[in-house]
């Protein structure tokens, strides 16, 4: 596969995950469903909080992968900022 097929399906990856675990995060928020007028069992909340960790384990892979793929560029930019 050509690296830059592997860093655009990589960014996806990122961006869906973090999207999802933000999204599942602000739903979980002590107080906000029952402000909201909800109760915890007319939301799937079980379902939500593996839906948040799981994508949360995710995205942390994949910005793992993203820094492994952009290392030369990260020493670059490092170097010339601290020089």
């Amino acid at each position: 596969m050509k690296r830059k097929t592997l860093i655009n399906i990589t960014t996806l990856i990122l961006l869906v995950s973090t999207v999802i675990c933000v999204i599942t995060g602000i739903i979980k928020w002590p107080g906000l469903l029952t402000t909201l007028g909800f109760t915890y069992r007319q939301v799937p909340i079980a379902l939500i909080t593996d839906l948040h960790d799981w994508s949360g384990i995710l995205m942390a892979v994949c910005a793992l992968l993203h820094v492994v793929q952009f290392k030369a560029r990260m020493k670059r930019i490092i170097t010339s900022t601290v020089s």
